[in-house]
């Protein structure tokens, strides 16, 4: 009987796991008070993510490695955390003026497609939006998982974004008032 039921229910759980989505899209956006082809030139060059991307500022230790051409396809920022355990690479598939689209490899996670969507609202006012497709297995346990990833992901994107926004903003700020000081 208890053996019955054992399988009874890891087949309820199996078919229920095969309804949810096969991939969940996780996305979060911000307002930048600064022009579009600034947020496009900070994004598009990985040397400089290490100011904002969650996993490394959350950890003062990690250990950062870019590759030697960090503005173009195929450039990468690879971390290592101390504290935090993480690791992963995210590397640049493309860039074009209002998206560059990245590969996400974070460990315990499958491969992820995704990236950044700029967009001009004003002459001084860019919306980023970060994005991310993961892709999940058939496994029952890790479509459940599914149904979480959003949150999970989805507030360090918000984490990362808020410091992208911070940076870039007192960077780009502090670069004008320079230049206004030397008139």
């Amino acid at each position: 009987m208890f053996l019955f039921v054992l399988v009874g229910l890891f087949a309820v759980i199996t078919i229920i796991g095969l309804l949810i989505p096969s991939s969940v899209k996780i996305s979060r956006g911000i307002i930048v008070n600064m022009d579009s082809s600034n947020v496009y030139k900070e994004l598009s060059d990985v040397k400089g993510w290490n100011q904002w991307l969650p996993w490394i500022t959350a950890d003062s230790g990690a250990i950062v490695q870019t590759s030697a051409v960090t503005n173009a396809p195929g450039a990468y920022f690879k971390w290592k955390g101390v504290k935090l355990k993480s690791e992963g690479k995210l590397t640049v598939q493309s860039i074009k003026p209002d998206e560059i689209i990245v590969l996400h490899e974070i460990k315990d996670m499958n491969t992820s497609e995704g990236g950044f969507r700029i967009r001009s609202i004003s002459s001084n006012t860019t919306e980023v939006l970060w994005y991310m497709e993961y892709k999940l297995k058939w496994y029952p346990w890790e479509r459940f998982f599914g149904i979480f990833i959003d949150r999970l992901i989805g507030s360090a994107f918000e984490q990362g974004l808020e410091k992208f926004r911070s940076y870039t903003e007192q960077k780009y700020s502090s670069s004008t008032a320079v230049v206004t000081r030397e008139n």
